[in-house]
């Protein structure tokens, strides 16, 4: 047993370390890459060193995301295929170790990153693309411009057959100005409710300076229109709703995206669109133990090449990875693979294509 342990130790350290290198290495490429690209709008806008430092500091979780997957597989392909050209796997296995065993450290960091990118999609990620816009717009000093500024708003919500249009305030708060609420009906305009002011009070729309305008079901005006001078209306929407429906997927969490969803119906569009980008925040974050059951079997059976071989076989998996991704997920934003089949199919894919290779070098 301590000899087990020993080894598992000896395989981890070898894991990490190429992995620490690769983790920097492509941080460090993406802020020469980020910096040279907008450098001249930063100058341009002058742009201070410390907005500088705080805004790809705010920017590591997206990163992160992005490049534990490729500092995965780059790490194991060049660690266990470092191992297999010294032999160092036959004596394991001539000792009566077994390549599945052989395996079982790397599954288990596997699964902790599995782990760690889940946490900073589900809990940094979303905060850090929107706080990343929100520092380019205060270095560039766009955001000072609107401060104070009313911004139109327009939400429809198709479930409950409703929109809204009016002016909405710079903190995106609860408080609408000149707004205007329809409720429709098969189609049709059924009530048309118009105030000065809208305020969500303990959880409840209150209307301020407002009026009522009822229609027929051919659209035409029915009865007078009701006038009033403060009324409640038991209205489902929130304001976060207002402020996730302009928000992009890739800056809500699951549970936000989840209450975005429960505004449109279930047959259309827009919500299997969302719906596919639902079940890939949960399937992406697997990722890393796809890529153990991938890269470790080809590693092994692949001894040929250097570091410069392992490097690039790693750029291959990793480029055949995103290229099954973008495909199924626009097939799936498209229609015609069901969302949950569109997301998981990368990790599927590569996944029984590794426990092929895995059975066959056993």
């Amino acid at each position: 047993m301590p000899r087990v342990k020993l080894i598992d130790r000896y395989l981890i350290r070898e894991f990490l370390i190429p992995l620490c290198y690769c983790l920097a290495a492509f941080m460090l490429i993406y802020v020469i890459y980020d910096l040279s690209a907008h450098l001249d709008n930063y100058i341009e806008d002058r742009v201070p060193m410390r907005f500088l430092f705080h805004y790809y500091m705010i920017q590591m979780p997206l990163v992160m995301v992005q490049v534990i997957p490729l500092s995965i597989l780059l790490a194991i392909v060049y660690c266990v295929g470092a191992l297999s050209r010294h032999n160092e796997i036959t004596a394991m296995r001539a000792t009566g170790i077994t390549v599945y065993r052989i395996m079982l450290p790397y599954l288990c960091l596997g699964a902790c990153f599995t782990g760690v990118i889940f946490y900073l999609n589900e809990r940094h990620a979303p905060r850090a693309y929107e706080e990343s816009k929100k520092f380019l717009e205060d270095a560039s000093g766009r955001r000072d411009e609107e401060k104070g500024k009313m911004r139109p708003l327009a939400f429809f919500n198709s479930k409950e057959g409703r929109s809204w249009a009016g002016q909405w305030g710079p903190s995106g708060g609860g408080v609408l100005q000149g707004v205007s609420v329809r409720s429709f009906r098969n189609g049709q305009v059924v009530e048309t409710i118009s105030a000065a002011k809208a305020s969500y009070l303990d959880r409840e729309w209150w209307f301020f300076d407002g009026s009522i305008q009822r229609y027929d079901s051919k659209g035409r005006v029915r009865g007078n229109e009701e006038t009033f001078a403060k009324r409640r209306f038991p209205f489902g929407e929130k304001p976060e709703d207002f402020r996730s429906s302009q928000k992009e997927s890739v800056s809500m969490n699951i549970g936000e995206l989840w209450r975005n969803m429960a505004l449109y119906p279930k047959d259309s569009e827009i919500y299997g669109k969302k719906l596919v980008d639902l079940h890939y925040k949960i399937a992406f974050p697997f990722v890393g133990i796809t890529i153990v059951l991938i890269a470790l079997p080809l590693s092994i059976s692949s001894t040929r090449g250097g570091a410069a071989g392992s490097a690039g076989l790693s750029i291959a998996l990793c480029i055949s990875y995103y290229v099954v991704g973008m495909v199924s997920l626009s097939l799936g934003h498209g229609g015609r693979l069901p969302a949950w089949f569109a997301s998981w199919l990368p990790n599927i894919v590569f996944s029984a294509a590794g426990l092929v290779l895995l059975y066959r070098n056993r």
